[in-house]
């Protein structure tokens, strides 16, 4: 991961970086020294943000398994922070 500094710590994927958890979950991370990319279907969402150009920035849908797959490639953990509540009817079914 290209982030411009030398940081040690975990590689860590963070999913929902964009809602309230996931918002003050990155640079927690990033404070504590850990290498951050965020999986994002419209990564453009990310570029206002405080810490944006501190972290990589992955497009994807945590249901596509191809973009979350290339997402979570040589990181050591993952945070899943997203859920269907919006998609209508059968949105357990869907964060399944």
């Amino acid at each position: 991961m290209e982030t411009g500094d030398d940081r040690s710590g975990l590689r860590c994927l963070v999913t929902g970086a964009t809602g309230y958890i996931g918002g003050r979950l990155v640079p927690e991370l990033l404070e504590a020294g850990h290498q951050v990319r965020c999986l994002a279907r419209t990564p453009k969402k990310l570029r206002d943000l405080p810490w944006a150009k501190q972290v990589e920035v992955a497009q994807g849908d945590v249901t596509d398994p191809e973009s979350l797959g290339a997402a979570m490639r040589d990181t050591d953990v993952a945070y899943y922070l997203v859920h269907a509540l919006g998609t209508g009817t059968g949105f357990e079914e869907t964060d399944r």
